[in-house]
């Protein structure tokens, strides 16, 4: 695990390859957030790639919404996660579903993907199989904009602790 003086001295390529998972199948965010080096802390890189998320354009924050899989979905069944993605789903419970979990997240998911255009965004680090079934019913009732922004804070959620997992 790279210390922040290590990180500051990578090179853009270094960069890209260490910090470009954090952000889900997105690594314009680390892309982006090189610019801002020196980092002072693991915090401050925390607050540069927050600060690419959050200047990029609304297209680019649909686009890094929708590289996200459903939870339990079809790349959870065929094994084209991410790894840390893989890790994620399967340390919150959704690996061990039972039939009628399985095909209520199923309903859920398709629901929630016709109703706003992109998958359902959790942290599922930060919570179990119950509570995201729970939070997806209930997030089911809100309108685009209030998915749109709950989807970029719950990629933050996860981003920030992808990056407690690759600093010290």
């Amino acid at each position: 695990m790279p210390t922040i003086a290590e990180v500051n001295r990578y090179s853009p390529s270094e960069f890209s390859a260490a910090f470009g998972a954090v952000y889900e199948r997105s690594p314009w965010v680390a892309e982006r957030a090189f610019a801002r080096r020196p980092f002072g802390s693991r915090l401050d890189l925390e607050v540069a790639l927050h600060a690419a998320l959050q200047g990029a354009s609304d297209a680019d924050k649909l686009a890094l919404i929708r590289a996200h899989p459903q939870l339990a979905g079809r790349e959870a069944e065929s094994g084209a996660l991410s790894a840390a993605s893989a890790r994620e789903q399967a340390d919150s419970g959704l690996g061990a579903l039972s039939a009628g979990e399985r095909a209520e997240l199923r309903d859920l998911n398709a629901r929630y993907l016709e109703a706003f255009g992109f998958p359902f965004v959790i942290c599922v680090r930060q919570n179990r199989k119950d509570a995201i079934l729970g939070t997806l019913r209930a997030r089911l009732r809100n309108t685009r904009e209030q998915e749109l922004a709950n989807a970029i804070a719950q990629i933050g959620e996860i981003a920030r602790l992808r990056l407690a997992d690759l600093v010290s």
